[in-house]
């Protein structure tokens, strides 16, 4: 057998040396991430605490980096008078314990009861998904409180409650016309479309722009396993972040296109519907359109999204107002309610408020 030649020897010690190399860096590497405590960021699962006449909630979370939950739930003071209500506060406190009250009237809509309508105030009904009711903000931080504060003359009642979805949100603004309001504003989220069934079954692989469900832990600490290389871990989830995140926006921007027509076309005429019906009233119905806290200060994904929803109902002739321009060139960072929950934050829920503000005054003097 013939012996390794000098040349053949050099190289398979220069091949050796790189190896080692490459070893060395990343073993330095996982000791330098492990020394900081670097790892893909995990959230403990925030919560929703609801009592059964649903008149009283609590959001709650795992901390509070921006010093803003009202409640600290650690301090039996401030646990003690939710526990009549919410039972369960007290499973709760020590994972989640920092947390918004919510209070809702007997209408369920957030705030106090809602009396007579005052002849004098023109009445203006919100209504809307988690965006509209305030998830994760305080009740005067909501931009129906901050239109409130800036249009005295005018009652706002918000309505929102989270998770509605159309054909909900139709069914609940025929019932809220009870309350005879002179213009009923819809805020609209992009995710509230009406979906086929086929359509909707799409959405249980994907993550949500909104709710950061993929980084939530219920247990334990939500670290990788002590015996994951941290380097590995933190690629593995850029990759996977990457996929979900890829698929997600399409599967936002494909819910007013061709693959979801049928829920679209239904979605569509529930709004003519909502619209026929305040103008039958004498009043006026008004879309406002959020965008998602996503992609703000950069190439934000669903632009024409936006174009496809307002043309579809300016065709229509429904009054819409399309905010994304006002959040334009923001750190969505700085608009979340907490990093594990995108919601809109109370410097959010003030930019919509500016935003919309002239075409909902607009409305009400139409609807005198």
């Amino acid at each position: 057998m013939a012996k390794p030649t000098p040349t053949a020897r050099a190289r398979a010690g220069r091949l050796a040396l790189a190896l080692a190399s490459v070893l060395v860096s990343l073993l330095a590497a996982e000791l330098t991430l492990r020394a900081l405590g670097i790892a893909p960021a995990r959230f403990a699962q925030t919560a929703n605490l609801e009592s059964v006449d649903k008149r009283v909630a609590l959001d709650l979370y795992a901390d509070d980096p921006r010093a803003y939950f009202p409640l600290d739930l650690r301090i039996e003071s401030e646990r003690a008078p939710f526990r009549e209500a919410l039972p369960e506060v007290d499973a709760r406190f020590e994972q989640t314990p920092f947390g918004v009250p919510l209070r809702f009237g007997e209408e369920l809509c957030r705030g106090e009861a809602i009396g007579p309508p005052d002849p004098s105030r023109p009445r203006v009904l919100v209504i809307g998904d988690s965006f509209t009711e305030g998830q994760g903000v305080r009740e005067e931080d909501t931009f129906v409180a901050r239109l409130g504060a800036r249009m005295p003359d005018v009652e706002l009642l918000d309505c929102g409650r989270r998770g509605y979805d159309f054909p909900r949100l139709r069914e609940w603004f025929d019932l809220r016309l009870h309350e005879e309001p002179n213009v009923v504003v819809y805020a609209m989220v992009l995710n509230d479309p009406e979906q086929s069934e086929a359509f909707h079954a799409r959405q249980q692989y994907l993550d949500d722009w909104i709710l950061d469900r993929r980084r939530m832990f219920t247990e334990g600490h939500g670290m990788p396993p002590a015996w994951q290389p941290r380097l590995f871990a933190l690629v593995r989830d850029r990759i996977e972040s990457a996929r979900v995140g890829d698929e997600t926006t399409r599967w936002y921007r494909e819910m007013v296109l061709a693959p979801n027509q049928e829920g679209w076309d239904r979605t569509l005429a529930h709004m003519v519907h909502m619209d026929q019906t305040m103008r039958a009233r004498g009043g006026t119905f008004v879309v406002a359109l959020w965008p998602l806290m996503i992609g703000l200060d950069g190439e934000y994904p669903f632009t024409s999204t936006h174009e496809t929803i307002v043309a579809a109902l300016e065709e229509r002739h429904i009054l819409v107002r399309d905010t994304l321009r006002g959040f334009t060139g923001q750190d969505p960072r700085e608009l979340w309610v907490h990093p594990a929950d995108r919601h809109p934050n109370e410097r959010a829920h003030a930019i919509f408020a500016y935003d919309i503000e002239p075409t909902v005054r607009a409305a009400v003097e139409a609807a005198r």
